[in-house]
């Protein structure tokens, strides 16, 4: 009897003192979570963000690129390749040496421009005053003669055994007697001028062929100017340009010392 007893108290009786346990656990849980809402003030209610609530809030408007017409080519990239420093440093380099060269070329003077030497001016082949002019083509009567022809040179009056100086640089063509002036030297110059001169004595310092300076002393005034004899003693001097006499006074341009006007 007292077997039967304890069988009843592990099966049934276990299951029910097993519940009325989990139901005082709840209970007090209960009591437990009432008291603590009471004593802790509310959450603020939370919100669960969904993906649609996401996209509302924090969205930019979304910048649309034009659309543009595709083209089935490949595009183009251009290619950008880095210089090496080496060939950068001569570019600026040469740059700033062609710069240089034009400022200097800009703003340099002008270079004189290239002028032949200036020609020499003749020299009067003797110091004296004008005795009698050039005729200009004129006949005139000669003081000694009384005869009526032109005067196709000058007459300068000089001492006799005066030096005669050629007036240029030139060479001698001729050396003679002339029966009307004396003895005569020729001289052509290299501007195709040609000189003469007249009334010297015999002993000459050229002779033809010779290439003599200006100032060279071709010789010395003698007397044997017989067509002219009646004037102080003097040279007769002669120039003749593309073969025509022209005046002497012209010829020296005033180069010659001495009064150039003829005795009256």
């Amino acid at each position: 009897m007292k077997q039967k007893s304890h069988a009843g108290m592990t099966g049934k009786g276990f299951y029910a003192a097993l519940a009325l346990s989990a139901a005082m656990v709840g209970a007090a849980c209960r009591y437990a979570y009432s008291e603590a809402g009471k004593l802790t003030p509310p959450a603020a209610p939370s919100h669960q963000y969904t993906g649609e609530d996401t996209a509302q809030t924090t969205a930019v408007p979304q910048v649309t690129a034009p659309q543009t017409t595709k083209s089935t080519a490949a595009p183009r990239t251009a290619a950008v390749t880095e210089a090496p420093a080496e060939t950068v440093t001569e570019a600026v380099a040469e740059a700033a040496a062609i710069l240089h060269r034009t400022t200097e070329t800009e703003t340099a003077p002008p270079a004189p421009a290239e002028t032949e030497p200036p020609v020499e001016q003749p020299i009067p082949p003797v110091a004296g005053k004008l005795l009698q002019r050039f005729s200009h083509g004129d006949l005139v009567k000669s003081p000694t003669t009384g005869i009526w022809s032109t005067h196709n040179g000058a007459d300068y009056a000089a001492d006799y055994g005066s030096d005669v100086c050629c007036t240029e640089d030139g060479t001698v063509t001729g050396v003679e007697k002339d029966a009307l002036f004396g003895v005569c030297v020729t001289v052509l110059h290299q501007n195709g001028t040609v000189t003469r001169y007249c009334g010297l004595n015999e002993g000459l310092n050229v002779q033809p062929g010779d290439v003599i300076a200006r100032g060279t002393v071709i010789g010395v005034i003698g007397d044997t100017n017989e067509g002219e004899s009646t004037l102080e003693s003097h040279l007769h001097f002669e120039v003749q340009q593309n073969d025509k006499y022209i005046d002497p006074e012209s010829y020296l341009a005033g180069a010659c010392a001495g009064d150039r006007q003829p005795e009256a």
